[in-house]
């Protein structure tokens, strides 16, 4: 990838980049909502607002007079697009998928996961998560 389009991702970063993925257009917030829904066990919220999938859990304590109480506690967000942590079980799921492929383009020989990177102009985990909605049957 060269710098100028490392700076073009920087600057988009905020901005709603779309990729369009079998069909369907997908913000990045889109991206891990799919993948949210998809793949995460535990709770999480959607925050529209923030545009962020926010990992949550519930706490349950006792009152004032014994009585339970139960709030909501968000202790990290999901972000496979930016999150290398998080992406990393999606590379592991479709890794034959964004290897093994090998296309020749022009005088350079790219794997899938190359082509994907040029084709939308994103970093390769948002290849590989999208990669993975293709090979899942996202937006179909």
């Amino acid at each position: 990838m060269t710098s100028g389009n490392w700076l073009n991702i920087l600057v988009n970063k905020g901005v709603n980049v779309k990729y369009t993925i079998n069909g369907k257009e997908y913000t990045e917030f889109d991206i891990n909502t799919y993948l949210a829904y998809k793949l995460l066990d535990g709770e999480f919220f959607l925050n529209l607002e923030s545009k962020t999938v926010d990992l949550i859990s519930f706490q349950t304590f006792l009152g004032g007079y014994g009585e339970p109480h139960e709030k909501v506690v968000k202790y990290g967000e999901y972000d496979p697009c930016s999150n290398p942590t998080d992406t990393w079980p999606i590379i592991e799921k479709c890794w034959d998928e964004l290897m093994s492929k090998w296309i020749v383009t022009g005088h350079r020989t790219l794997t899938e996961w190359g082509c994907l990177i040029e084709k939308h102009n994103c970093t390769k985990l948002v290849a590989a998560c999208i990669c993975f909605i293709e090979i899942s049957g996202g937006a179909e």
